[in-house]
């Protein structure tokens, strides 16, 4: 059977410093750790593939998502840029993947949401090259309504574009159960892409707001969801995506769910 990882988010995890981050995620046996939307320094980068691979732990990274990171907002050459630099830094930790957000689109124009889409796509087809070299898997991540009256992201037909304009296995998506559960969209990402999913963010809520809590304390239908990732041939990479502090309580139910299936390496 395929390896599975889990690691945790530093969003949600206490931490002074790269090596305290690492050295809390190896505590608590942990496989990875996903550093969090920061521009980390070059000297950083290093320290952190340094520290990882001496505690033995996979690396994750997440981008930042505002600013010149709102890749369907932004100028393109901006969002180039920014989207280069992201790569570089994941490359440059180790990390086996790069999550990002797709971004916002215009509300106020009637094809705003195609034209970010296109804006988005223009990007990443000029960087696919790069991603191939450097051995990363850009993720982009589903998004809800929760937060903005206009993400994008939040619905599969983004993702479809996404995928029908660019092939290479090294661009894919980030399924956050939480969202998708508010969005209603597991399943219906789950079959049009399930082997486009390269990582998974794991999260609870009430079906309503966008909760971060664990497992054993929102409505997500957990047995089953592992069944049908593992059935659509999703790659078992997890990143945690609550508090810290729930961790050595839900972490071996959620390794006993991942052991009873085969999962898809990349």
């Amino acid at each position: 059977m395929a390896r599975v990882s889990f690691g945790l988010s530093t969003a949600h995890l206490a931490h002074a410093s790269v090596s305290g981050a690492i050295e809390a995620c190896a505590a608590l046996k942990l496989d990875a750790v996903e550093f969090f939307t920061h521009a980390y320094s070059v000297a950083e980068c290093r320290e952190i593939r340094t520290r990882a691979a001496d505690a033995g732990l996979g690396v994750e990274y997440h981008a930042p998502w505002d600013g010149p990171y709102d890749f369907g907002l932004a100028e393109p050459h901006t969002a180039f840029v920014h989207l280069e630099q992201a790569i570089a830094r994941a490359h440059l930790m180790g990390a086996r993947h790069l999550i990002c957000h797709l971004g916002r689109y215009d509300l106020e124009k009637r094809e705003g949401r195609k034209e970010a889409i296109d804006r988005v796509i223009a990007a990443v087809e000029r960087l696919v090259p790069a991603l191939e070299e450097a051995g990363v898997v850009l993720c982009f991540e589903d998004n809800t309504l929760c937060h903005d009256p206009n993400p994008l992201g939040d619905q599969p037909r983004d993702f479809a574009l996404l995928f029908e304009a660019i092939g290479s296995p090294n661009v894919g998506m980030a399924l956050d159960t939480g969202h998708a559960h508010v969005s209603g969209c597991t399943h219906p990402y789950l079959e049009a892409f399930g082997r486009r999913i390269h990582y998974v963010h794991l999260d609870d809520n009430d079906g309503v707001g966008d909760l971060h809590l664990p497992p054993s304390s929102g409505t997500i239908d957990w047995p089953t969801l592992f069944e049908q990732l593992a059935f659509y041939g999703v790659e078992g990479s997890f990143g945690i995506e609550f508090n810290e502090q729930y961790v050595a309580d839900e972490l071996p139910a959620l390794r006993e769910l991942a052991a009873r299936h085969t999962w898809r390496t990349r």
